[in-house]
């Protein structure tokens, strides 16, 4: 797992909705996968979102990106893992129900591309969610269309969409799409309820769904979502 270009970018992005976020977690460590021509084009396009960036602020020694998230404004983050191979704050299997301490205990909660590697990928999500107090913020890079074999599972629009929001209540502040090879253009994921087999599209190549959600203050009624095919 790791931070690349598109995923730096949309933590960029959505640094302005952090409201004064306190404590953040991460879904295991992310390892920073900028170099080069891709680190010039990050530094100069953060700087467009009003971040003043240098490579010498970015990278640390051992490889991960808290260095980055803290110059993006990030408060301190910590990780979460399923083993304390890479150091994680919290060691917690994501197949299973989060302890009670850990519940409403974090502003910030950010899936750099783990619950598509989790088998109860449902529970994973309601960790997700557990995680969070009210007026929380919730961010998510995950594998999309094309990437057969990455994961145990490929993220559709139904997920945002049906989970997040009409399950959960969850403000949609981002849905997009961003293909590998273009990583400049957002493709914006609309709600797929009620439409013709739901949010289907053909894609060509690897695409990560990007998703950035408040948990509402007050919550509503939860009932299992539906997918929008049959709503």
């Amino acid at each position: 797992m790791g931070i690349s270009l598109i995923p730096a970018l949309f933590l960029a992005r959505h640094s302005r909705n952090l409201n004064g976020a306190e404590r953040g977690l991460i879904l295991g460590r992310q390892k920073l996968h900028l170099k080069g021509r891709k680190m010039e084009q990050f530094i100069r396009r953060a700087g467009r979102l009003g971040h003043s960036l240098a490579i010498d602020r970015i990278v640390q020694k051992d490889g991960f990106t808290e260095s980055l998230l803290a110059a993006l404004g990030y408060p301190v983050i910590e990780a979460m893992d399923f083993t304390d191979k890479e150091g994680a704050a919290h060691i917690h299997d994501l197949n299973t129900p989060l302890p009670e301490a850990l519940k409403g205990q974090f502003d910030l909660v950010i899936d750099g591309g783990t619950t598509e590697h989790v088998f109860h990928i449902g529970q994973a999500l309601d960790t997700c969610h557990e995680l969070l107090r009210p007026g929380g913020l919730f961010m998510s890079y995950v594998s999309a269309d094309g990437w057969f074999g990455h994961g145990f599972f490929q993220t559709g629009p139904d997920v945002p969409w049906r989970y997040w929001h009409h399950a959960r209540g969850y403000e949609m502040l981002e849905v997009t799409l961003v293909c590998r090879t273009a990583p400049f253009d957002l493709i914006a994921v609309e709600d797929p309820t009620g439409k013709p087999r739901g949010g289907e599209r053909a894609l060509a190549g690897p695409h990560m769904i990007l998703t950035a959600a408040r948990k509402p203050l007050v919550a509503p009624p939860y009932a299992l979502p539906i997918q929008s095919h049959y709503v």
